[in-house]
């Protein structure tokens, strides 16, 4: 009997050395501005906003990582050897990425359509998207974001994320570049 009890003693004190661990990571998390989470259209407007600069400048990565919760899943989806991949990143190996990939030759990226869809306390967005180095980079990539967002009666967090380019053999559907609410 003694040993269980230690066991479970053992078992609680390790959930809660993963509770202050968490808590202590969103207490270091940035802060967001009021208006970009205000709906879920507008927190997904932002991490647009967020994710584009000009060639030369950096990031504002804060303001991106604002509008997520801290234990957020962001997800590329591809096609490889003709299957599904999905390419699982933390919010930490997804910021690393974008810095590495996007450097000094600038990222703008938009959103071309939305379709929201809200029951209650969470949404999804579906958002069409096109990206590029600057913006009359003739070089342009499309896909569509489906983002998971939750509101707890104060503002809009982005839960998760997932998405994937387009191809000429997976085009943007007709019904994702017209905005539907």
């Amino acid at each position: 009997m003694k040993k269980i009890f230690w066991a479970l003693y053992a078992i609680l004190g390790f959930f809660l050395l993963l509770n202050l661990a968490a808590d202590a990571q969103e207490a270091s998390w940035p802060a967001a501005k009021p208006e970009d989470v205000s709906s879920a259209s507008a927190t997904v407007k932002a991490s647009y906003d967020a994710i584009s600069c000009p060639p030369g400048q950096t990031l504002n990565l804060d303001r991106f990582r604002s509008l997520f919760l801290p234990h957020a899943q962001l997800v590329s989806v591809s096609l490889k050897e003709g299957q599904g991949a999905a390419h699982l990143m933390t919010m930490d190996e997804f910021s690393k990425m974008v810095i590495g990939s996007v450097g000094k030759a600038g990222h703008v990226e938009h959103e071309l359509a939305e379709r929201v869809e809200i029951y209650g306390n969470i949404a999804n967005v579906w958002s069409s998207y096109e990206s590029r180095n600057t913006p009359d980079d003739p070089h342009v990539i499309r896909g569509i974001n489906s983002i998971q967002l939750f509101n707890d009666g104060k503002r809009w967090w982005i839960t998760g994320a997932q998405w994937q380019h387009e191809t000429a053999d997976i085009p943007i559907p007709a019904k994702y570049l017209s905005t539907s609410h």
